[in-house]
C-alpha cells in the first residue's frame, strides 16, 4: 500500500488527512455532494433552461464574457460526481456489513504486503513470527521487527502488530501451499 493513499484517505493514522467512521462517511456524502447533485440534477431539465436566460442577453452580443450554460456538459460532470460517491458510499456500506474498521484493514494490508515483499526479495527467508520476549511482552525478530518498521514509515505510528502479523502469515503461507 503507497503511503499517498493514507495522505489521501480518512482513517486513524497520522499521516491521513482526518479520522471519521464509515456511517459518518456515508452521512456526508449523502449530505454533501449526492443530495445537491440531484438538485442540481433537476434544475438542468431543459423545462428549466429559461431560469437561466435574461432577455436582454438574446439581444445582443454579452460584453461580459459569461456564455449560456451548457446543461449537457454539466450534467455529464455531476453524473461522474455523483457515480463516485455512489461507489464509495457502496463500499463503505460493504466494510459496516461485514464490520471491517478501516484502520484494520489499512493495519492488515501493510502487514500482509510487508510480508509478502519481504518473501518476494528473499524467497528463501523463513517466514517466521519470531520468539516471544516476556519482558518487552511482543514478538521479537527480523520479520516482526521488519513489519513494524514498514508500518511505523508508512502511517506514522508504533504498533505491535503481532496479530495482524500472525493473521497475515497465515494467509501466506496459504497462498503458498496453493501456489506450489
Amino acid at each position: 500500500m503507497k503511503c499517498h493513499a493514507l495522505q489521501i484517505s480518512p482513517s486513524a493514522f497520522a499521516v491521513s488527512p482526518f479520522d471519521m467512521s464509515a456511517t459518518q462517511r456515508i452521512t456526508w456524502l449523502q449530505r454533501n455532494v449526492l443530495h445537491p447533485v440531484e438538485r442540481l440534477e433537476t434544475a438542468l431539465t431543459d423545462e428549466n433552461t429559461p431560469h437561466f436566460v435574461h432577455w436582454e442577453d438574446q439581444l445582443r452580443e454579452r460584453q461580459d464574457g459569461i456564455a449560456p450554460v451548457d446543461s449537457v456538459d454539466l450534467l455529464s460532470d455531476l453524473a461522474a460526481l455523483k457515480a463516485q460517491a455512489k461507489d464509495v458510499i457502496s463500499k463503505l456500506e460493504c466494510d459496516l456489513g461485514m464490520k471491517v474498521q478501516t484502520s484494520d484493514e489499512i493495519r492488515f494490508t501493510i502487514v500482509y504486503d510487508a510480508i509478502w515483499d519481504l518473501h518476494d526479495f528473499f524467497p528463501d527467508f523463513s517466514l517466521s513470527r519470531g520468539t516471544w520476549d516476556p519482558e518487552l511482552k511482543k514478538m521479537i525478530g527480523v520479520l516482526p521487527d521488519f513489519v513494524r518498521r514498514v508500518f511505523l514509515e508508512t502511517t506514522g505510528h508504533s504498533e505491535q502488530l503481532d496479530s495482524p502479523i500472525q493473521l497475515a502469515l497465515e494467509d501466506v503461507r496459504k497462498s503458498q501451499r496453493k501456489s506450489t
